[in-house]
């Protein structure tokens, strides 16, 4: 269901790709109140007693910053985790699986995308942007890759790129029942730590719909 490009392998030798794709999930539903603070909770206390400067050194915040200064962009998922220690940004969304998702990506800040996989056309591939893919986003707008950045495509075109995030397409919806979820880590990012990652987010959505199904959990190294 994926492979790497060879552009890849050359540009990015130790690159890692995890994916999880569960099938029949039933809720939507967000998290209850008491359960959001508790997980702000937990992120307070694993991360708030450390600064801007501090927090770059944390593996694998460290491998983002890395990847992310190489084009001239700041590793956005840090600046969410600033925000939400600060009070800043909420928590709540109107889907538990996307709750779910920035829960998980946020406790290990490791890059994750959703996707309802009855949208894509598999396999999957990652490969290099050109600069000249042009997407719709998630937020509806279209936009052009970063020449350079990775990208996944399926068989139909781009649907996530690093520096550009996921497609409008493959977006998660109330009537999505089969969900893919893919780990971007580039080089120096240990392979367990994306695996167990993702065993937490399975966990996490079987909580929320104990009737779904893992089809794959898995992490793809070059």
């Amino acid at each position: 269901m994926f492979k790497f490009g060879e552009s890849i392998e050359t540009s990015f030798p130790g690159v890692k790709m995890g994916f999880l794709i569960m099938c029949g999930v039933s809720s939507s539903h967000p998290y209850e109140e008491r359960e959001v603070r508790e997980v702000i909770a937990g992120l307070r206390k694993k991360y708030g007693q450390l600064d801007r400067k501090e927090l770059k050194k944390l593996n694998p915040i460290q491998a983002y910053v890395a990847y992310y200064k190489r084009f001239g962009y700041s590793y956005h998922v840090l600046a969410q985790l600033e925000s939400v220690l600060q009070g800043k940004k909420s928590l709540h969304t109107e889907s538990g699986l996307l709750q779910a998702m920035l829960f998980s990506e946020l406790e290990s800040m490791l890059l994750t995308a959703g996707h309802d996989l009855a949208q894509l056309h598999l396999p999957l591939q990652l490969k290099v942007a050109t600069g000249a893919e042009v997407y719709q986003s998630v937020s509806g707008k279209e936009v052009r890759t970063v020449s350079g950045d990775m990208m996944l495509c399926d068989c139909s075109g781009t649907i996530s790129s690093i520096l550009r995030g996921p497609d409008y397409k493959s977006r998660i919806t109330p009537s999505t029942s089969d969900v893919l979820f893919s780990i971007y880590a580039p080089p120096g990012i240990d392979e367990n730590y994306i695996k167990t990652d993702l065993q937490k987010l399975e966990k996490r959505i079987i909580a929320l719909s104990q009737s779904s199904k893992t089809e794959l959990l898995h992490v793809f190294s070059t």
